[in-house]
């Protein structure tokens, strides 16, 4: 059924369809309050000067960026080549493009902004891509997903098939793609600083950089009031990788946090990014 309305709303005029994902943002913040919740305690977590009612603002203007870049998941899926370049630019790729003529490889590192699959179709059309994604449990999910991220010519590999796959890949030429800010577990983790707080962090940047000599570039998106995605690539991560995975994992995470503070709605504030805490502190979504 979902999948249905957003083929719909690919047919919309563009105004229409940023207006109807307003709507189901506003639909999102009545019906699903454990994620609201979830958004509510990040959003307190990582902006303390913040008043309450400006971290409520922030959470609305979230809420309807999401709304409008589920439905445009559909564009993703089924839109042309030309139709995604109109709706996306993208700025600060000449590092990229340099690195590659020279025989470098790249690894562009994202969080889990909205845009994250908008990003990777328009940074398509620069160089081949690889990365990787977590199987979803829902099959018909992972169709579309799949084939969202792999119509522009990705090769895309499944978190059960491990690095080595896609550290074949970058070697090989493809440039890496990865959004590494998921909190899975201490068990593999290191705790950097993220917004001032030890957050576990998955230390792969630095190990896939240093098994591919990869350079590594960090990748923001946003979408715009006007229905346009800006995907900005920045400079190069400078001595990277150090050898040490803590001072890797905090270097990524403060190019990560200097981009979500530019636009802070962006950023998917409905998961629990501090779930797990360093010497058996509480999880702040312990009810």
């Amino acid at each position: 059924m979902l999948a249905a309305i957003i083929a719909l709303c690919t047919l919309l005029p563009r105004a229409w369809a940023m207006a109807l994902g307003h709507q189901i943002g506003g639909l999102f913040f009545r019906i699903n309050q454990k994620r609201v919740d979830i958004a509510r305690v990040n959003l307190q977590w990582c902006f303390p000067e913040l008043t309450e009612a400006d971290r409520e603002k922030l959470l609305r203007l979230h809420l309807t960026r999401y709304g409008q870049a589920i439905l445009d998941m559909g564009l993703v899926w089924w839109a042309s080549r030309s139709r995604i370049d109109r709706l996306c630019t993208v700025s600060g790729e000449y590092e990229l493009e340099a690195l590659r003529r020279s025989g470098e490889k790249v690894l562009l590192v994202i969080p889990h902004v909205l845009g994250i699959d908008m990003t990777g179709a328009a940074l398509a059309q620069l160089a081949p891509g690889t990365s990787m994604m977590k199987t979803p449990s829902n099959p018909l999910l992972h169709r579309w997903l799949w084939r969202g991220r792999t119509r522009f010519g990705a090769r895309i590999f499944t978190r059960d098939q491990g690095l080595r796959p896609l550290v074949k890949a970058i070697r090989a030429g493809h440039v890496g793609y990865l959004m590494p800010d998921e909190d899975l577990g201490d068990a593999a983790s290191v705790f950097a600083p993220f917004f001032g707080i030890p957050t576990a962090t998955l230390p792969v940047v630095g190990r896939i950089a240093r098994m591919t000599g990869a350079k590594v570039i960090p990748v923001f998106c946003e979408l715009d009031d006007r229905g346009r995605y800006h995907v900005k690539l920045g400079k190069s991560l400078s001595g990277f990788p150090s050898g040490d995975l803590q001072v890797d994992a905090t270097t990524v995470n403060a190019a990560f946090e200097a981009s979500i503070r530019t636009a802070p709605e962006q950023y998917l504030w409905t998961l629990k990014w501090f779930r797990t805490r360093p010497r058996g502190e509480t999880s702040p979504y312990a009810t």
